[in-house]
């Protein structure tokens, strides 16, 4: 009886092992257990910014402590003649650059309405140093010529004769001229501005800002030639509102020997004295003037005139034309970041996801390949007579192209953050910054040995940046391992 309870006994204790074991495995595979959650700690946005850097310049060479006002805010050049400025909105804001004895200027730089965010303009003012007065006598029975002594254009040098690899952008390339015939100053219109008989009369020739600086290119406009007005010359003629009874002439020597712009294509501007705002220039009855001519010597051009009845600041300007690309996300990048936290639960912060920031403009050949373009697009040798052609060519259109960008040649790199974030628990970061650009073709048409020829040169400006940024966050414990979603 006992063999038989024992047997009993034995049979019962292996049957709820075998119950247990069975309840045990069947939890295993039906209840996993939940994955561990991260630490989440939200990454604020990005600050929303733009940014204006400029230079003010003055035959060339930067100028220090000059005061700039840029909206209602004022602001100082630096030693390198620069300043920034940074700004929370889109909009237009004006700048004016002054520092006394030189004459001021006014421009605007657009942030245009649909500006990405840390979008940058590039802006440059050339100031120059104001000519002194000669003494004039208004009863003179003799014409009387008034010559620019402007000490900041003390070392232009005659037209081909600066090497294109020493041109200054922001200098004019000649001096105007001006010629007032035997009494032609009208002494009754222009009593106040007469005393003992005399009127101090100058002429200070400069290089006008640009009328408008942005980045934005309308849509109609992209690769389109679109035409552009740049002056050959300018010219502030003092005292502002001296009326003549006869015309008096305003002359500029042509700036490329050996090339002929077409009449059709000059005209005569003026600045508004209020807003420094540049338009069709008019006589005193309000007619628009269109009497730009070509003199010449033995066939070959030597000056643009106008004839003009009143003083205030004038400009001799040609045709020109731009062709501007569409913008694009280019392979130059700006700055990298990457953080694996995909096997921590707890976050990481204060992560600085920093940029090189690149802004302007730049040729897309150096100064040995621009000058070879323009020589094959002129068809021109290699006598002297032609090389000084060409090197005139050439420095016409860098200071063209100055004039179209608002200003000078050259990429500047500023280190930014674009934001500070951080990565949660079993999550992965990774950033790149890419910069944009656009590219400018400006392109002139002139007469050289009697035929018509076109010249063009590109640029290719930095216009903003594209900021690349995603996270992944992943499961611990996938069985497949890192696997998540962003």
């Amino acid at each position: 009886m006992k063999s038989v309870k024992w047997f009993y006994v034995g049979a019962m204790a292996i049957a709820l092992g075998m119950l247990t074991f069975a309840t045990v495995a069947c939890h295993d595979d039906d209840d996993d257990p939940k994955p561990a959650e991260g630490e989440v700690i939200e990454t604020p946005k990005p600050v929303v910014e733009y940014y204006i850097m400029g230079t003010v310049t003055s035959g060339g060479t930067a100028m220090n402590g000059v005061k700039v006002k840029v909206g209602s805010k004022n602001y100082t050049t630096d030693s390198n003649g620069k300043f920034s400025v940074t700004e929370s909105a889109t909009g237009t804001y004006s700048i004016e650059a002054s520092s006394n004895g030189y004459l001021s200027q006014k421009t605007s730089v657009v942030i245009a309405e649909n500006a990405e965010n840390r979008s940058v303009v590039t802006v440059a003012l050339a100031l120059t140093k104001e000519s002194r007065k000669e003494t004039v006598s208004v009863t003179a029975e003799e014409e009387i010529k008034v010559e620019d002594n402007s000490e900041s254009n003390t070392t232009i040098e005659d037209p081909g004769e600066v090497a294109p690899e020493a041109v200054v952008e922001d200098k004019p390339l000649v001096k105007v001229e001006l010629a007032i015939p035997a009494g032609a100053i009208d002494t009754e219109a222009s009593a106040s501005l007469i005393s003992d008989g005399n009127v101090g009369i100058s002429v200070t020739t400069f290089v006008p800002a640009p009328a408008e600086v942005t980045t934005e290119v309308k849509a109609e406009e992209v690769n389109q030639n679109v035409e552009k007005s740049i002056p050959l010359a300018a010219a502030k003629f003092e005292p502002s509102g001296l009326k003549f009874k006869n015309d008096v002439t305003i002359s500029i020597p042509n700036p490329i020997p050996g090339i002929t712009f077409a009449d059709a294509d000059m005209i005569l501007t003026y600045q508004n004295p209020d807003t420094g705002e540049w338009g069709d220039a008019k006589d005193n009855d309000g007619n628009v003037i269109k009497n730009v001519s070509s003199t010449t010597e033995n066939g070959a051009v030597t000056a643009y005139t106008a004839d003009v009845d009143h003083f205030s600041a004038y400009a001799i300007e040609n045709k020109v034309y731009s062709k501007i690309s569409n913008e694009t996300v280019t392979t130059n990048i700006l700055g990298q970041a990457s953080r694996d936290n995909s096997e921590n639960a707890k976050a990481v912060t204060g992560i600085e996801l920093k940029y090189k920031e690149k802004s302007g403009w730049d040729y897309d050949k150096n100064d040995a390949g621009l000058v070879a373009e323009v020589k094959s697009q002129l068809g021109a040798g290699a006598s002297a007579e032609d090389t000084k052609t060409v090197n005139a060519m050439v420095a016409f259109m860098k200071t063209r192209m100055f004039s179209l960008m608002g200003s000078v040649s050259g990429i500047t790199e500023t280190e930014r953050v674009y934001n500070t974030v951080n990565v949660n628990g079993y999550t992965t970061m990774s950033y790149t910054c890419y910069a944009k650009a656009r590219t400018t073709t400006l392109t002139a048409n002139v007469k050289f040995n009697g035929q018509n020829k076109t010249v063009s040169i590109t640029a290719t400006r930095y216009t903003g940046t594209d900021h690349q940024y995603k996270t992944v966050t992943y499961n611990p414990t996938h069985s497949g391992g890192k696997g998540g979603s962003i």
